[in-house]
């Protein structure tokens, strides 16, 4: 009995602590593959909890042809339901050393489409409840930013980890 009351405890931690909480996982596609320098994507996130830590990442899919940048320039802009705002900038590396960084998007290989993901902030922390507006926008010099077919948001909780921090 012993063992048993042992066995159901123990999955009932892994499932209370292992599962992951996506706070928002969205696409937004741009007609044309091209994304206007004043027109920023606006998401909106519901915070439930000013504990827990979040990862966000950025994903583009980029046609090679098309896209004339090395790095894709952001700004950020996080509204929070009291009315503070905080900003910030993130990058997108799009090649290193001259070449295309990212994976061949699948079924699109003769289209010269790939896929990258960057990690913006892996670790990021709300300071009120409620719901948040983000609003993320190119900040390249050119008015249309040509070769980019798609853009995502994924923000989801993170435990940090400070042993990584040290190496």
């Amino acid at each position: 009995m012993r063992k048993l009351f042992s066995a159901i405890l123990g999955v009932l931690l892994l499932c209370s602590c292992g599962g992951k909480q996506v706070l928002i996982d969205e696409t937004r596609e741009f007609a044309g593959a091209s994304w206007q320098r004043f027109t920023p994507e606006t998401f909106e996130v519901n915070v439930n909890s000013t504990d827990d830590y979040y990862r966000i990442d950025f994903e583009v899919v980029v046609d090679s042809a098309l896209m004339r940048n090395d790095q894709l320039p952001l700004t950020v802009n996080l509204y929070s339901p009291d009315g503070e705002r905080r900003m910030f900038y993130a990058y997108i590396n799009l090649r290193e050393h001259g070449r295309w960084k990212g994976q061949v998007l699948q079924g699109r290989e003769k289209e010269g489409l790939r896929v990258m993901r960057e990690t913006i902030k892996p670790f990021f922390s709300f300071n009120s409840k409620g719901t948040y507006r983000l609003e993320i926008g190119q900040a390249t010099s050119q008015f249309d930013l040509d070769g980019l077919y798609s853009f995502r948001l994924d923000i989801e909780r993170t435990e940090i980890d400070y042993k990584a921090l040290d190496d």
